[in-house]
This record gives structure tokens, sequence and C-alpha cells, in this order.
């Protein structure tokens, strides 16, 4: 008889924020005791990016599930983008603030963050937000990195000594994520365009950990996984109406010990990560 192949256990998102959801929720309830109000997000909206649309209506569902004040707003230019982020800047009251990114064609996304106040930054991508995770300080993490590395410890798994290979180095993903598990005292590898087919699959089949964030359906091949490995796969790329990762699943997943569906892995995770931001922000500027 055939011997049944072992598959990897699936590492998906809406089980891990059901969880961090919860311990939101137990933070909230103790507000009324101090008479505090509970955080408030202002999302700005500029351009008509369905994929921005989309993650900000998942703010919105989650943050009326989870009993916090939420505000959307469009910016039609930089002047009046600009503007809005000081408004919600001097707003005692706002204590998150999110910008759609990236902006359309016209506008300076640079100033636009710049401009920003550090300390409401929930999507993690001012200069200060990201300095401090270089510096082991981390506060403000960006929500699909943090959801990345939530996912990966979630395992179980010790990290100490473990390698990891980072499929795109972008802002969000690939740079703070690298520096995270470095925290952890993982070595990592970050493999980019530069980064040739043989010494891509080379970094894949020696690694640990595999977070896969290139965008590229199926660049990384089931069978370059090691046996036991980790994979996290971020990528999200529709292929004849379906939504595929940067990994080929149905072979990865008779090679790994954990992997993330796509959808259904990191995604679902995303949004809470981003909540959880919010309360890290609003404890900051309550002096918590």
């Amino acid at each position: 008889m055939p011997v049944p192949v072992k598959e990897a256990k699936l590492l998906e998102g809406k089980d891990l924020a059901a969880k961090i959801q919860e311990e939101i929720s137990r933070f909230l309830s103790g507000l009324p005791a101090r008479k505090w109000s509970p955080p408030r997000l202002a999302a700005l909206e500029v351009g008509e990016n369905a994929a921005s649309k989309w993650y900000v209506d998942q703010q919105e569902k989650l943050a009326k599930k989870l009993g916090i004040s939420f505000e959307r707003s469009a910016a039609n230019s930089q002047a009046d983008l600009e503007l809005k982020i000081q408004k919600f800047n001097k707003d005692s009251n706002c204590h998150g603030l999110f910008v759609t990114l990236p902006l359309p064609a016209g506008f300076d996304a640079d100033k636009a963050l710049l401009a920003m106040d550090f300390l409401k930054d929930v999507e993690g991508v001012h200069p200060t937000s990201l300095g401090l995770i270089v510096l082991r300080k981390s506060r403000l993490i960006p929500p699909t990195a943090f959801a990345a590395l939530q996912l990966i410890e979630s395992t179980g798994v010790s990290l100490r000594g473990k390698k990891a290979a980072i499929i795109g180095q972008s802002a969000i993903v690939g740079r703070p994520l690298q520096l995270l598990l470095g925290e952890r005292r993982v070595t990592t590898i970050v493999c980019n365009t530069g980064t040739t087919p043989a010494d891509l699959q080379k970094a894949v089949s020696e690694s640990d950990i595999v977070v896969a964030c290139a965008g590229q359906p199926g660049i990384i091949k089931g069978s370059w996984i090691k046996e036991g490995a980790i994979v996290i796969d971020v990528g999200t790329t529709e292929v004849n109406g379906k939504l595929v990762g940067d990994v080929e699943f149905e072979e990865a997943k008779k090679r790994a010990g954990f992997i993330t569906p796509v959808p259904g892995g990191v995604g679902p995770l995303t949004v809470t990560m981003l909540m959880k931001n919010l309360i890290t922000a609003y404890k900051w500027q309550k002096g918590l």
C-alpha cells in the first residue's frame, strides 16, 4: 500500500485574528472605568483604487465590530491631503491615521507621510516607525509584516538559530520582517529581482522559514521547500479569476510543516494587526 503523504498544518489568519480581537475587546471594556472614550481611527482615501477601498471597508467593518470610532474622508489633491492630515494630527480625539497607498500620479507620498504625526501611524509607514524597528524599539509595525510575524510565532517553533528566506524587500513587508526576525536571532537572507533563479532555489531549499512577498504567482516551487519548513505566502495575485500566491501551494504543503493558504492566510489577519497598532498608538498617546 502507498504511504500516505503527511501534509503541512494550515496557518489560517482568521483563527489568530479572533484571539487578538478578543484581547483588544478586553482592553476596550476597561476604558469606561478610566472615563476614557474609545480609540478613534481616521482613514484618508485618495483616488479610486479598488484594493485600497476594500482595505478601508474592512477597517470600517472591524472597527464597528470592536466598538472603535471610525471616520473616513476623501482627499482630492496634495494640498487637500496634507491639510486633512494636519487636521487629524491636531485632533486629540483622533488616535490613529491611515492614508491609502499607493497614491495616484501627481501626489507626493513622501511629503504626505512626513506630514503625519508618527504617534498616529497605524500603518507603520512613517520613517520614525520604520526607524524604531531598526533600533529594536518597534512600536507601530506595518500590519502585513506584523501579521506574517504573528503567524510564524503562532507555530510554537523555537526561532533562535533558524534560517529564513524572504522573497521580496518592500518597505512594508520584506525589510521590516528581516529586522524583526533578526531580533529573534533568525539568520535571514532577502531575495530580490537581482537574485538569480539558482540562488533563489538554494536560499529557499536551505531555509526553515520562507516568506514569499514578491507578488509573482508560483515563483517559489513547491519542490524547493525544506521538509518541515514554515511557509508564509503574502503574495495575492488574481489569475483567471482566482487569487493565487507566490508559492506552488499544492506541492509545497506536502513538504512544509506549516503553510498559509491563499486566500485565507495572511490577509484575514492584516486588518486585525492594524487595529492592534491603533491600540498601541492609543496607549502611547495616553502615556501607558
